[in-house]
């Protein structure tokens, strides 16, 4: 699985803003069609990042678009416009429903025909889509649920706080439905563009939990989201000496063992083997 540590948004009206994209150490490049768009602006917006996806060298930074909303009249057209420069996936805002997704792909059908197969990315950002996490989780084009905190403060008449306890249930629901279904989690962009210990705190927390990357609005918060969603290299030799011990105890016939001064079993070896699967994608 590829890593999406960082997914940069930049305006799909901003070939300037793209270009310069093409050069930051980010995984993912996000040109939107969407709230970052201004309405007078949205078809000019679409030839634009036809226009970047067709001329910039993006190396190996995945190329993808939020699309507008699923029940928007933009959505047919935005796809109808972007899909021949065949951007990476699609990144689809506010899902609330199995539904959403579908008419998203079967739009990908109409104009691109039955064989094409273009990944999805559904960003939860509704009370609603909260609610319908599990249906949504399993559809087999899905990439990675992500999450959108600000949206879904609004949804629930919520008071946007930074120790995002008005939405941390939500937060919590769409890690374990994303590993639930093999998903990659994606955690929300956090907003402050000044508050770098902020946004350190929050993508460790993010890390910690299960989250796989996050979403990122400014070029100052790359390094700093990179640095939280890719192991140091003294946890990936402990988590290698870790296993080697384990394979070890195995081989003698041993299940659970101690090993510096800590009881061993499966759940801490599958720890381990999470950290080594993250620091293989990140250098990959």
């Amino acid at each position: 699985m590829r890593p999406r540590r960082t997914l940069l948004f930049m305006p799909g009206d901003s070939l300037r803003k793209i270009e310069k994209g093409t050069g930051l150490a980010v995984d993912s490049i996000i040109m939107d069609l969407e709230d970052g768009v201004a309405f007078s602006q949205k078809e000019a917006a679409r030839k634009t990042i036809v226009e970047a996806i067709k001329t910039f060298n993006f190396g190996n930074r995945e190329t993808l678009v939020r699309l507008n909303t699923a029940d928007s009249e933009l959505i047919a057209q935005d796809i109808a416009e972007t899909l021949p420069a065949a951007p990476d996936g699609y990144v689809i805002p506010k899902v609330e429903s199995l539904d959403h997704l579908q008419q998203v792909d079967a739009l990908i059908h109409q104009y691109g025909g039955d064989a094409i197969e273009i990944p999805l990315f559904a960003i939860i950002e509704s009370a609603l889509g909260v609610v319908n996490l599990r249906e949504i989780a399993t559809y087999s084009g899905l990439k990675a649920l992500m999450f959108g905190a600000e949206d879904l403060a609004g949804s629930l008449g919520a008071q946007r706080t930074p120790a995002m306890q008005e939405v941390t249930m939500a937060r919590q629901a769409v890690v374990t439905h994303a590993k639930a279904f093999g998903l990659q989690a994606i955690d929300t962009p956090y907003v402050d563009i000044h508050n770098l210990e902020g946004l350190k705190t929050e993508s460790e927390t993010a890390r910690q939990w299960g989250y796989d990357g996050k979403l990122c609005i400014h070029p100052k918060h790359i390094d700093i989201i990179n640095t939280a969603f890719t192991p140091e290299a003294a946890a990936i030799e402990a988590a290698k000496k870790l296993i080697e011990a384990y394979a070890l105890h195995q081989q003698s016939g041993m299940g659970a063992f101690v090993y510096d001064g800590k009881m061993v079993d499966s759940p801490m070896i599958r720890a381990a083997e999470n950290v080594l699967s993250r620091a293989g994608d990140a250098n990959g």
